[in-house]
């Protein structure tokens, strides 16, 4: 991954292991000297300001948080901009995820393509919605669901937080809303890291 390397954000295997450590690694990508990262990171600060707006519960604030980093890390560079289910388990990222907030977090964040896909489905104005870039994604990670596909996501136990980050994302992240700092969101890291 480039450019935040060098802060020490994106290696994986040096989890971070107390709320301290996970404070460090968000703030040294929300305030990375490179544009496009710290724009990731303040994204998820807007998505993760979307779940408070709700009183959405700390579980699906951390995972609106972390989702756009994860991204990140899951497509390997800010460039790549694609990723999937599968590179989030390929590059460790999910487990990681695991690991460090466990199961809930890690499945919400890893069904974001599928629950784009679903959405996409069910609300055809949803996919007509989409930029050119999203519709595409939504293709290239399988495309509109059969009615089993749809019947299998419907009964995944984080399903509805996935919707509600892939709703939050295509309306515009928080536009309106005033977006804390990061240090704001520790609190919901503090209660979610194992």
């Amino acid at each position: 991954m480039i450019a935040i390397r060098d802060r020490g954000f994106g290696q994986i295997g040096a989890n971070p292991s107390s709320v301290g450590e996970m404070f460090e690694l968000l703030l040294a990508g929300d305030n990375h000297w490179d544009l496009s990262v710290s724009n990731v990171f303040f994204q998820a600060r807007q998505l993760a300001a979307s779940a408070v707006s709700e009183n959405s519960e700390t579980s699906l604030v951390v995972a609106a948080l972390l989702f756009r980093p994860c991204q990140m890390l899951a497509s390997g560079s800010f460039q790549a901009g694609d990723w999937t289910s599968d590179s989030l388990v390929e590059t460790g990222t999910y487990d990681w995820l695991v690991k460090s907030f466990g199961k809930e977090i890690a499945e919400t964040i890893r069904l974001q393509p599928i629950a784009k896909r679903f959405l996409a489905t069910i609300v055809p104005e949803y996919f007509s919605h989409l930029n050119t870039s999203e519709q595409k994604n939504v293709l290239s990670n399988g495309g509109f669901m059969t009615a089993s596909e749809r019947l299998t996501f419907g009964n995944l136990r984080c399903h509805c937080h996935a919707m509600k980050i892939a709703s939050w994302i295509d309306r515009g992240v928080g536009r309106y809303l005033e977006v804390p700092d990061m240090d704001f969101f520790m609190p919901f890291i503090e209660r979610s890291l194992l």
